[in-house]
């Protein structure tokens, strides 16, 4: 009598297994590839910079301020900036182009006008009750700010001969240039010192 042909069950049960694994492998890929294109969006969405954008810098003034070696002061023009846009603007950083590092304090916002008679260079520097501190400063739309900036002179004539204004709304972040010029003169004499303009010599 002949015997029935004999099958090996294990070979029939392991082999649905591999298409399960390649699947989870291919899912894992997908993933890691959707991760990796939000990453790269987030990114661009964060850095893109868009040149000057809505916030218009007025024309203003410069100013040439003589001080004790190590004052602090505050400086403005004063400087008048405008939310041409429908949507809010936030102040990121005031950068004074040509001063020498370390004379920067910082900087706030108040509300245009102002309740005081605006200046163009004090012997102090604090943020009022009503001042905004930059970063942070919100302007909203169709409204104007007036910015002061803090610095700490130092022994010499230290100038600079355009403000840069750093910003940034739900868009993109921007650069506005603003032509105000100035100068801070700092020695033993004090307020005494010679100071100009910059274009002044």
């Amino acid at each position: 009598m002949e015997s029935s042909p004999q099958i090996a069950p294990t070979e029939g049960l392991r082999a649905p297994r591999a298409p399960a694994k390649r699947n989870v492998t291919l899912l894992a890929a997908a993933v890691a590839v959707v991760l990796v294109a939000v990453t790269a969006v987030t990114v661009v969405a964060v850095t893109r910079a868009d040149g000057e954008g809505p916030l218009l810098a007025e024309p203003g003034g410069g100013l040439a301020q003589p001080a004790a070696i190590g004052q602090a002061i505050s400086i403005s023009g004063p400087l008048v900036v405008l939310n041409k846009s429908d949507q809010p603007l936030v102040l990121d950083r005031i950068n004074l182009v040509g001063l020498p590092s370390g004379m920067y304090r910082g900087a706030y916002a108040l509300p245009w006008p102002p309740s005081k008679t605006p200046f163009t260079g004090a012997l102090t520097y604090h943020v009022p009750r009503n001042g905004q501190t930059i970063p942070g400063a919100t302007v909203a739309p169709h409204t104007r700010v007036w910015i002061v900036i803090g610095l700490t002179a130092k022994r010499g004539k230290h100038q600079w001969t355009r403000v840069d204004i750093l910003y940034h709304d739900r868009d993109g972040a921007y650069r506005r240039h603003a032509d105000t010029t100035g100068a801070v003169c700092a020695s033993t004499r004090g307020l005494s010192t010679a100071c100009h303009m910059p274009d002044a010599g």
